[in-house]
């Protein structure tokens, strides 16, 4: 009877995963840019904390609040590295700022978020933007690889939309 359960269970979850496709989660760990320059990992945002926001529109960093945060588990997530070796784990629709505009691993799926409608297809050799306290870096796309274990994925809603900094990469948000 528990073993019906349990495989229940993960039958449930595997399902909620596929249908949650179009959102953008993050794995634990990932560090977010406070808004006091400080950073949290992503399990500890909690609604009403202040984050560091990137308007790309205006090419100026502004903090947001944060009006909801959702978890879920996740069997198959995406790595992105850089050449200067920073990295984060996000579900594969999820948008970067790069020197092209928005970029995703998987674009069809990003694009289902109007926000995102000219989203472009992320390759190893792009150039992703990046916080730098001072400024805004850019580095190379090294690695893009496929995660698939269990991880718990995070989502963060912001007041106004907008994006976050997440282990200092700029990350669109829904």
């Amino acid at each position: 009877m528990k073993t019906n359960i349990l495989i229940l269970t993960f039958l449930s979850l595997f399902a909620l995963n596929l249908s949650i496709n179009a959102q953008n989660y993050l794995a634990t760990g990932t560090q977010i840019t406070m808004g006091d320059d400080l950073r949290k990992g992503v399990e500890d945002v909690t609604v009403g904390d202040v984050i560091l926001s990137y308007d790309y529109t205006k090419d100026l960093y502004e903090k947001k609040k944060v009006t909801g945060v959702d978890k879920i588990m996740f069997n198959r997530l995406a790595r992105i590295v850089l050449e200067n070796k920073m990295q984060v784990l996000v579900t594969s629709q999820y948008p970067f700022w790069s020197e092209r505009g928005w970029v995703s691993i998987d674009p069809e799926m990003t694009i289902q978020n109007p926000k995102y409608a000219s989203v472009k297809s992320c390759n190893v050799g792009d150039y992703l933007k990046f916080y730098d306290i001072l400024s805004t870096g850019s580095d190379r796309i090294a690695i893009i690889e496929g995660i698939l274990e269990p991880i718990m994925g995070y989502n963060i809603q912001l007041e106004e939309g907008g994006s976050i900094i997440a282990n200092g990469f700029i990350i669109g948000v829904d």
